[in-house]
């Protein structure tokens, strides 16, 4: 028999407070809302349109097993094979676990890592507390990388022209790389690499520019997570870059940037964020935070001023900004054409406020932005006073890499003859314009060394399997530039090489085993001791004082005005002039994630939509497409048809036209955004991927180009009529009133700043210490400490709300009352 809830009436506050709900649906109250809410359990939850719940655990059932069978069990060391494995082995015991350091390498930078071994194979990896800018915290694609070690679809395999090669094949194919390029300086060869922050890499690079100087040395993201080391060597004439201290700032402006989570060294500034934003005591002071942004972020949720504003006009509002508080009527010139409601009002607090707090501040920029955005944004916190206080510079290495587009020009005047792709996926991922794809068949020999057989390597002659990281010896650098070790837990299931190994065999290098070049560049590095550093760099999980040197920077005026004087002008947005934002998927990353099943099954924070993307678009031009809550096409259909059907959403197909070509996708409604941008999340539509991956999802980097690789304007969108299921777990599991948000204004909480433990319906399980705080009730002696959490067990239904407790119809407490001969 189900209960029913006499809830308490609502306080006065909850009733004049704000409204939370959970989707457009909910706001509106669409009948189709209301139908699904009423079913606890509604028919077909446990589906997805085209992913079903049961296949997706056969899938990680696959990948267990595929860990679990007896593929040379056993961590990777220097000496391997010396004893038997059936004999005991070295700090070895069966059913308890061992932990190693090792990091979780992305682009340019790294997040350390303890990875946890149970009889040689890792099964849990968590943060490295030993680096403190993290404190042991992750991000979501280190905590599920384990699972891609383990993937059944991962390239088991080298290659030649799709047969399957011996590891001596391969040798002979990178030592033959080698002789031709000796033979003629290089002279025809070029390489295509993803970013990396390896040390022992960029020796092997430096290494191979001496021997080869007529070769090209590539470098391509498809997405960006720093910012441009151009505009710091334009305002400053140095290559640097900023590093943000954002526990010591109590004002924050956020220009289109997601700090929290979509940029490089995020894991850290998270969590200095938030130690800014604690209030222990009244007397406390939390920090402010104003966002900017064309999306619905992460930031954006935090914000306690948020402003709608497209991605192209950020320029603009940077430069209006910085007049502002310079008071250079300079900046008022890039900011013409910049319009918003309560502009001039906006600006002008905005500024007072960081002028209030000089030295206290930071001003940042999202990584995605133009270089003269992230140039103004310096000098903003320099004329602040930010710079040695909440910002500060490290110097890098200067970039030296040619660009992709510069390689597709090289390949179109036939000046390449040997490619070699080191990971990413240019096939899939690389701006429309370049064709890349195409250009690949022009290539007399193209040879890729990837982690996954996937569109690139289709058009590859030859395909090196790539290991895993958790297989591998290499090095890595922090956000700050603080070396860490990229250390095996187990010998490759596969028998894949490492890229330094690759580079190393083609470079000639004498010594080509990935630990000899890695302990050869740390313990150069560290000095003293060789061995003891170099245990010590593994025992810790990262070399002390190798971080990037800081940096004394001072504006530049002629190179900063220089760059200036490049600045787009604003263009006005409509429904028939929109801009298409682009963005890495929060799960699956630029889609080099796509087959990682544990990713595809988690929500998107913003939208909650798993297993696919979407076209997402502001409410306003929802409206004026007739495809929101408050418009004609969607009252008519959901009529008849729930738009949360089975647990999914049923969304209209919308067609996107931009730089001359057309994607489509389900669109999806999302508050936040700015009125004309539609936000386009990439990474996924593969076409050639692992079984959880392919199909999944769409594709919309056709729409890309190389100067439109965050955004683009002059969009149109076309709603089809058409629907599509998406997974979207936005509208699952209602909480029965449980108030979850508790929330009360700064004069509220000094009155009473215990003030969120005194109200929410059972929003915790039953209270053990009565209206008693834990300090006195440790203090009575055990008996009585025992009959009051005995008394309180069976007293309370469950919940653990201050509010009177709940009467039930039906039911006494923990008791029956209903006579169970009439129950069938």
């Amino acid at each position: 028999m189900k209960r029913k809830f006499n809830h308490p009436e609502p306080s006065a506050s909850e009733l004049t407070g704000p409204r939370y709900w959970r989707s457009l649906d909910d706001l509106s109250e669409t009948p189709g809302f209301k139908a699904q809410v009423e079913r606890e359990f509604p028919e077909g939850a446990a589906n997805m349109e085209g992913v079903d719940r049961r296949r997706f655990f056969k899938l990680m059932a696959a990948s267990f097993a595929l860990g679990g069978v007896g593929l040379a069990a056993g961590c990777r060391r220097p000496e391997s094979h010396i004893r038997p494995f059936g004999k005991s082995v070295e700090n070895s015991i069966p059913g308890l676990p061992l932990y190693f350091a090792t990091a979780f390498p992305l682009r340019r930078h790294a997040i350390p890592l303890l990875a946890e071994t149970h009889e040689g194979r890792p099964t849990k990896l968590e943060g490295n507390p030993t680096y403190a800018p993290y404190g042991g915290a992750t991000s979501t694609q280190a905590q599920a990388s384990v699972l891609d070690l383990y993937d059944p679809d991962r390239a088991s395999t080298s290659t030649i022209k799709g047969a399957a090669v011996t590891a001596a094949a391969v040798q002979d194919l990178l030592a033959a790389i080698n002789r031709a390029a000796s033979a003629n300086q290089g002279e025809g060869l070029a390489f295509l690499a993803g970013q990396s922050s390896s040390p022992t890499r960029a020796k092997l690079v430096a290494q191979i520019k001496k021997s080869f100087p007529k070769a090209v040395w590539a470098e391509y993201e498809p997405v960006q997570d720093e910012a441009p080391a151009a505009a710091a060597r334009a305002a400053f004439g140095q290559d640097v870059k900023p590093l943000y201290a954002f526990d010591k700032a109590a004002r924050v402006v956020s220009i289109d940037s997601d700090f929290l989570c979509g940029e490089a060294g995020s894991t850290g500034y998270m969590r200095a964020f938030a130690k800014a934003r604690k209030v222990v005591n009244k007397d406390d002071e939390m920090n402010r935070l104003y966002a900017v942004e064309s999306n619905f972020t992460l930031v954006g949720t935090m914000a306690d001023h948020r402003l709608r504003l497209a991605s192209s006009h950020m320029l603009a509002f940077a430069a209006a900004l910085a007049g502002k508080i310079t008071g250079d009527a300079a900046f008022g010139e890039l900011a013409a054409g910049l319009e918003f409601k309560d502009q001039d009002k906006w600006l002008s607090a905005c500024a007072a406020d960081l002028l209030a707090h000089k030295g206290k501040s930071i001003v940042v920029a999202g990584s995605h932005l133009p270089a003269q955005v992230h140039a103004i944004v310096h000098a903003i916190n320099l004329a602040l006073g930010n710079v040695g206080q909440t910002v500060s510079y490290v110097e890098i290495p200067a970039e030296s890499a040619a660009t992709i587009g510069e390689l597709a020009a090289a390949i179109k005047a036939g000046s390449v003859k040997t490619l070699v792709i080191l990971g990413g996926n240019p096939a899939y991922d690389a701006p429309a314009d370049l064709d890349f794809a195409r250009l690949l068949g022009s290539v007399e020999q193209v040879v890729r060394y990837g982690y996954y057989v996937d569109e690139t390597s289709l058009l590859s002659g030859a395909h090196i399997a790539a290991a895993h990281y958790l297989e591998s010896w290499g090095d890595a650098r922090t956000a700050d530039g603080t070396i860490v070790p990229v250390q095996p837990m187990i010998l490759p299931l596969f028998g894949g090489l490492t890229e330094i190994e690759v580079l190393a065999r083609i470079a000639g290098s004498e010594t080509t085993d990935p630990y000899t070049l890695v302990y050869n560049t740390v313990t150069a590095l560290a000095g003293g001791n060789a061995d003891e550093a170099f245990r010590k760099f593994l025992h810790d999980g990262l070399l002390a004082g190798s971080a990037y040197p800081a940096a004394k920077v001072g504006l530049s005026p002629a190179t900063f005005g220089a760059l200036l004087a490049e600045a787009p002008k604003v263009e006005t947005l409509s429904k028939d002039n929109l801009e298409v934002r682009f963005t890495f998927d929060h799960k699956i990353d630029d889609g080099r994630f796509a087959n990682n099943g544990w990713l595809q099954e988690c929500p998107d924070p913003i939208t909650k939509i798993t297993w696919d993307n979407a076209i997402l678009v502001s409410p306003r031009l929802g409206k004026e497409l007739g495809i929101d809550p408050a418009g004609s096409l969607i009252q008519v259909a959901r009529k008849n048809l729930s738009k949360f059907e089975g647990g999914a959403e049923i969304a209209f197909i919308g067609e996107v036209t931009v730089n001359g070509v057309t994607v489509r996708g389900p669109m999806h409604i999302q508050p936040g955004l700015a009125n004309y941008t539609i936000v386009l999340p990439l990474g996924y539509g593969r076409t050639v991927s692992g079984r959880v991956g392919k199909g999944v999802g769409h594709n919309f980097y056709p729409a890309r180009t190389s100067t439109s690789l965050a955004y683009a304007t002059g969009a149109t969108i076309k709603v089809t009529g058409e629907t599509y299921k998406l997974a979207n777990t936005q509208e699952h599991w209602s909480m029965e009133g449980r108030d979850l948000v508790r929330e009360a204004n700064l004069e509220e909480y000094k009155d009473q700043p215990g003030f969120a433990a005194a109200m929410g319906l059972e929003s915790h399980s039953p209270a053990i210490y009565g209206d008693m705080t834990a300090e006195e009730f440790s203090k009575l002696p055990r008996e009585e400490r025992a009959k009051i959490t005995a008394e309180r067990a069976v007293a309370l239904p469950r919940g653990g709300s201050l509010y009177k407790t709940p009467e039930f119809d039906g039911v006494h407490q923990w008791g029956m009352s209903i006579d169970l001969n009439t129950c069938v």
